[in-house]
Parts: C-alpha cells; structure tokens; sequence
C-alpha cells in the first residue's frame, strides 16, 4: 500500500473555514476579508446549517455569530464541543455586543475559542485567522514527525533486535569453545590458563548483559503495560529475594510503603537496578540500605539511601548516562546501562530522579504517581 505523506502546502490547500451567521450580507463582508488562495470557505446562513454542515464537510475553523434567531452562537458551540467527532474544532465568535461581555464562554477550553467584534476590524480579522490556520499547519507537521517517529522507533527495535541476536549467537559460541578448553586440558592447565579462560569467560558475560542492557533501553517508553494494584513493600520484597544479596547486608524497608495504582513491570525495573545499584557498588559485602517514602499531593518521592562509599556531587547528573560508570568495568560487572533505563522509565512517565548530597554512603530519590 503507497505511503500518503500530507505536505504543508497540501494541508494549506485543504484548510476549511466555516462562516456562519444569518445575515447574507456579514457573510458576504466575512468572506471578502478572509478570502486567500489555498483558503475553502463555506457558509452557513443559521445553526441548524452550519452543525450539519460540520457533520459532513471536513472544516478546520469556524467563524461563529452570536446573535441569530432559533440558536444563538454559542448553543451552536455547545452542541459542538458535544459530538467527539467536532468537539475540537477552534471556533471564533463574531459578535456585536461591547468586548466586556463575551457570554458564556468559561464552559469552553482556553485557546479554542477567540472573538471578533462588528464593526470588523479588518487587520484584527485577518491576523486571527492567520493565526488559527498556523496553529493547524503545526499540528499537521507535528503528526507527521509523530508518525516519522512511530516509523523510526519500529526500525530501531528491529535493527537492535537483529544486532543482538547476531552477536550473541558467536559470543555463546566462545563461551562453549572456552569451557571445552578448559575441560580437555584438565590438571594440564596452568594457572594462567585458567587466569586467562576466567577473563575471557567475563568479557563475553558483559558483552551479553551489555547486548540485553541496550535491547531493554531502546525498548523503554514504547511498551504499553496496563495499570495494577502495586503493593511497594510485597514488589520490593521479591526484589530483594530475587537479588539474593550477600548476607552481611540488611534492609530496612519503611512498613507503610504506598500501594499505587501503576505499570507494575517498569516499577520493578527501576526498584530493581537503584537496590543492585547499591548492592553491587558498595565497597564491603555487608551494608544497610534503607528504603522509604513520603507523599506530597499524590506524588510519591521513594529515597533509596545506603552506607557505601557514595558519589561526588560532580556526578550526580553524569552517572545517569547511558554506559558511563564510575569504576573500571574490570572491577564491577555492570554494563553502565542501568542508570540509563531507570531514568528514561521515570522520564517517560513525567515524573524525575535525582540524587543528593549525604554525610555517608549515596541517597537517590525519584517521584512516581499514586
């Protein structure tokens, strides 16, 4: 099927004004002013006119009388912010009455409804019709970016899928080679053999968790999860066994922890690798981490804080991009995306994460909707 690509000059031609009043000769006045090339202009002599007009022309403005007999301007208005199918169409109102009495008007969202006043000015006239139609153009070529987007992320998850997929089918095979090595060499392998199989043995293990670090990041923010009762202290719980952390380390885990109403997979994402965060980082295999919260207006701040050795506040902000770390990866196995993924998982939702400064150890905070 042949791909149809509206351009801003296609949506210009196509742009549809409605002119409605009872009067032929306002209309007439109207349509002189506004009248431009690319411009369709229809018009309506009532209201009950112009919603059927509505219903079966495609119109992207409409310049709206006030005072007509049967029904006035804005029962044509209300009726149409009723229908979902014209409820978003920007309306002007031409009206005659004194610019301090507008009507009715707070029923009405800001910004899709504006006002002319007879007698029209003809300058104020075109300038707000200019400007109606650059707000259509916009949001024309903002759904073309959307859609070239959508079309984008598609081949980025294909293109990341395939490059995993065939880089780990060799990495698997190295793996096997090493272990194979090291069992037909048996007692006969020397020490430095093994120091070497070992090393070999771990690079391919952080290619791998790299390889699926990178596959769940470009998969963030474009999985839709449906939203469940999420019990925090019973999720973190299971992390925690899950983690199976060293047994020199204790948790302490606030009892009153919120039940929220959430995507219960990325809340475990991110509970997940800010806990093994901590565990990993810590410079001793014994610790305290202490997880809590606190509810301001129905945003939950959680605060992970630990007794390890703590950042610099110099990299509060650095820490969060993606396969930076601050250690040598030959001392921590870790693929430096962690950081990366929680943060785009509590960006995509609108809400922040954040460290801050403790006397010891590291305190990272990030808020989540009740």
């Amino acid at each position: 099927m042949k791909e149809t690509i509206i351009t801003k000059r296609d949506a210009l031609n196509n742009y549809c004004i409605l002119l409605v009043d009872d009067r032929t000769e306002n209309l007439l006045t109207l349509e002189n002013i506004i009248e431009k090339d690319g411009r369709n202009i229809v018009k309506a002599s009532s209201g009950n006119e112009a919603l059927k007009t509505v219903l079966s022309e495609k119109i992207d403005l409409i310049l709206l009388d006030v005072q007509m007999p049967d029904m006035d301007g804005y029962e044509v208005a209300e009726l149409l912010r009723m229908n979902p199918k014209t409820k978003n169409i920007p309306i002007v109102f031409v009206s005659a009455v004194s610019r301090n009495e507008k009507g009715p008007v707070e029923k009405f969202e800001d910004g899709t409804i504006d006002f002319l006043f007879k007698p029209l000015d003809i300058y104020e006239t075109k300038s707000k019709v200019a400007l109606f139609e650059k707000i259509y153009l916009f949001n024309i070529e903002k759904k073309a970016l959307s859609d070239k987007l959508e079309i984008l992320s598609k081949e980025m998850d294909h293109f990341v899928y395939v490059v995993s997929h065939d880089i780990k089918a060799p990495l698997r095979a190295i793996d096997n080679l090493a272990t194979w090595i090291e069992d037909d060499m048996g007692n006969e392998a020397t020490q430095g053999i093994l120091k070497n199989i070992s090393f070999l043995k771990n690079r391919v293990n952080r290619t791998q968790n790299l390889l699926d670090g990178i596959t769940e990041f470009s998969r963030v923010g474009r999985i839709n999860e449906s939203k469940v009762q999420v019990n925090v202290v019973h999720l973190i719980q299971y992390i925690i066994d899950t983690l199976a952390p060293p047994s020199g380390f204790k948790f302490k885990v606030q009892q009153n922890l919120p039940v929220l109403f959430a995507e219960k997979t990325k809340l475990l994402k991110v509970f997940t690798h800010l806990i093994n965060n901590a565990i990993i980082h810590h410079h001793k295999k014994e610790g305290i981490i202490s997880i809590t919260s606190h509810e301001d207006n129905n945003i939950i701040r959680f605060t992970i804080t630990d007794d390890g050795p703590g950042i610099k506040p110099q990299y509060f902000e650095k820490v969060f991009e993606i396969f930076h770390t601050l250690q040598p990866k030959d001392k921590f196995e870790t693929s430096g995306v962690g950081l990366s993924i929680v943060k785009k998982i509590v960006e995509s939702h609108r809400q922040k994460i954040w460290f801050e400064e403790v006397p010891s150890g590291t305190s990272v905070n990030f808020t989540w909707i009740k």
